[in-house]
């Protein structure tokens, strides 16, 4: 399935110029693009939208059904809030966001698996609702799913509900956790010491075993092991290394960080771009 990103700039170029743009594309994926845009004229005619929309040249179409000049701007590399519910033109719902109906996500990271989405809210400030009118690769690709056909165009209605840049993320997680931060740096890098032992901390070069679990602010787990370690030597991330430098052996603690000293703007694995971590540690 093509989704996000993947061919995503050969496809965009498509839109911009449709003749020019046939090598390495599928006949379907061209003609599908044709299709789409036609049926999303006919949608918007037919429901007195054509003169309310914009269209922009990633492929969205979309008007603001509530406005707010007064709200927060996405930004790359904060955090993004929505409420959202997905449609096939003849108003099937194909998607909504389970529990309370909202979904965070960090803009820019591409790890949402709906890149209009992620290109749309670069469109508003929160507050605002929109509907948006995506093509199929902009939604959910070239392949059919259980409830969605292939090749199918989606409207799109977000709620932005707010953004907040990693610090503010980690603050708040902190707070609710009810932690008692032991350190803070410069750089935001916070630890929460969850047992006492005295003596000299680790500092640079020494060798240990670390035993560990990464964390999502959300709690999801995305490793865990018990590794030899030795600081300051490099194939870490910086705030898992300097972590276990400011601690003890036999030490427990919580070290919590922004993604400058984690995966930073990259990502790596199971953890997106932009994206704050916790470690749960032990120097054993």
């Amino acid at each position: 399935m093509i989704r996000n990103y993947l061919k995503l700039s050969m496809l965009l170029a498509c839109v911009v110029g449709l003749a020019s743009c046939n090598k390495g594309m599928d006949t379907d994926d061209e003609q599908k693009i044709i299709e789409n845009e036609q049926a999303i004229a006919k949608y918007l005619a037919d429901s007195a939208l054509t003169d309310k929309v914009t269209h922009e040249s990633t492929g969205i179409t979309y008007y603001k059904r509530v406005t707010n000049a007064a709200g927060d701007a996405a930004t790359i590399g904060n955090n993004a809030t929505v409420k959202m519910n997905a449609y096939l033109l003849n108003g099937t719902k194909v998607l909504s966001v389970k529990n309370d109906s909202s979904l965070s996500f960090p803009i820019g990271a591409g790890s949402t698996n709906f890149g209009g989405l992620e290109l749309g809210i670069l469109l508003m400030k929160t507050g605002e609702k929109a509907s948006m009118f995506l093509p199929y690769y902009l939604a959910f690709g070239n392949t059919a799913t259980s409830s969605v056909p292939a090749y199918s165009p989606i409207r799109l209605e977000v709620t932005f509900v707010r953004t907040r840049t990693e610090v503010q993320q980690i603050n708040e997680y902190i707070a609710t956790k009810q932690f008692v931060v032991s350190e803070k740096s410069a750089d935001n890098l916070f630890i929460i010491r969850t047992n006492t032992v005295t003596g000299d901390t680790l500092g640079s070069g020494k060798s240990v075993n670390v035993k560990y679990t990464g964390k999502f602010l959300d709690g999801e787990t995305f490793d865990s092991n018990t590794i030899p370690f030795t600081t300051n030597a490099g194939g870490s991330i910086t705030g898992f290394d300097r972590a276990i430098r400011r601690m003890r052996k036999g030490e427990k603690a919580i070290a919590i960080f922004p993604s400058a000293l984690g995966y930073k703007s990259t990502g790596k694995g199971p953890v997106p771009a932009y994206t704050p971590l916790q470690f749960e540690l032990e120097i054993l």
